[in-house]
């Protein structure tokens, strides 16, 4: 009876271990469900843009990611589409865009500050507070674009933990590569990557 009892026990221990390694608390399946996260909403974006007939982008900050759509005057959040709204990373996370050899930050094509209007309307109280919204208002450029043909600019954005989060894991090693050249589906690279 006794040894019975001993093997039962055994089983639930090794039940519980077994269970606990799946259960996706390490720091390398959390990367991993970042960037096929990732990979799966920019693949749905693309396939939405292409069947709403939309131009989008997607805009790249420090520690999320967003898609815009183009309304043929500026870029702005897509309406009723919150999940294409922004996404936030987890903590210790972070990503490295790469275009293909073009420079991340776009410049300007032009100072609209040249061409303000010389009339009496510009110097009216309601042109003045519209000019101080515009300026509150942060001018959102995307860094990739996809086309509402199902084109996208070629980019590679690598997902990797912060300096902080490797220095206490050891997993300044670890990264997930997501690769879209030209048009989808995207490619994905990782764990470890070959540069």
């Amino acid at each position: 009876m006794l040894e019975v009892l001993v093997v039962i026990a055994l089983i639930g221990l090794i039940v519980s271990v077994v269970q606990f390694n799946f259960s996706g608390k390490r720091p390398e399946d959390t990367l991993k469900k970042v960037s096929y996260q990732f990979a799966g909403l920019f693949e749905s974006a693309a396939n939405y843009g292409l069947l709403n007939n939309i131009e989008l982008g997607l805009y790249i900050d420090k520690t999320s990611y967003r898609f815009l759509g183009y309304d043929g005057v500026k870029w702005s959040e897509i309406p009723r589409q919150e999940w294409l709204g922004e996404q936030t990373l987890p903590e210790g996370i972070t990503f490295t865009l790469t275009l293909d050899d073009l420079p991340i930050e776009e410049p300007l094509l032009f100072d609209s500050s040249v061409f303000k209007a010389q009339d009496d309307e510009y110097l009216s109280f309601n042109a003045i507070e519209r000019e101080k919204q515009a300026k509150k208002e942060k001018l959102l450029l995307p860094q990739v674009y996809i086309l509402s043909g199902g084109d996208i600019t070629p980019f590679s954005l690598t997902f990797h933990f912060t300096e902080a989060a490797s220095l206490y894991n050891d997993l300044d090693e670890l990264a997930y590569r997501v690769t879209g050249i030209y048009s989808i589906p995207l490619t994905i690279e990782g764990p470890v990557l070959d540069d």
